[in-house]
């Protein structure tokens, strides 16, 4: 569980690990309808079938909409300045379609580990973002009438963003960042640190 692997900075900098508790306070405050149970759920029995049940079409669409709307938003089309956004919408494609269980282009470009909280590092990630970024996403989702005719998935894909949002800002704040980790752009990571 991604929980009991959580780590943050204690005095003087030195990393020790996060408790459950500290970690479940802070995100399920954020995703109060959700539990540690559906989110490995999602994570290990609807994720990793998503790419067989809809094939590469709708997830393309899924990021194609989604910055379709970033790019436009004032507050988050900063952070994505310094990505053109046919990059963005491959990144992020690339890595649901590895996410969802389909082929591992995402790794193949970009290295081994997705380690999220690093990628986003650079930037000045906050609820305000993520809130933002929800929003759009989920307005993608109901664009796409594969994953809006499909109940089952829309509330997991919905559910697993959030999540996976308010974890990103969370790891954010708690200085879980491997500094050496290259964000955005096209370098391959071959490091092991999450």
């Amino acid at each position: 569980c991604v929980c009991c692997r959580v780590h943050r900075l204690g005095a003087g900098g030195a990393v020790r690990a996060m408790s459950k508790v500290e970690f479940d306070q802070f995100i399920f405050r954020k995703c109060y309808w959700l539990s540690s149970e559906r989110i490995e759920y999602i994570r290990g029995v609807i994720l990793p079938t998503l790419y067989d049940r809809l094939g590469e079409g709708p997830i393309h669409k899924l990021s194609l909409g989604f910055y379709s709307r970033v790019y436009n938003d004032p507050v988050l089309s900063v952070i994505f300045a310094s990505s053109t956004m046919d990059e963005a919408v491959r990144n992020q494609a690339d890595f649901l379609t590895q996410l969802f269980g389909g082929p591992r282009i995402y790794a193949q470009r970009k290295g081994k580990y997705t380690r999220l909280v690093s990628r986003h590092g650079a930037y000045q990630i906050n609820e305000e973002h993520a809130e933002r970024w929800l929003c759009h996403m989920r307005v993608a989702i109901d664009n796409v009438d594969e994953l809006r005719c499909d109940n089952e998935v829309s509330a997991a894909l919905n559910d697993y963003f959030t999540y996976t949002a308010y974890w990103i800002v969370f790891g954010l704040t708690q200085g879980m960042v491997n500094r050496g980790q290259p964000t955005g752009g096209t370098t391959v990571d071959p490091g092991r640190n999450w």
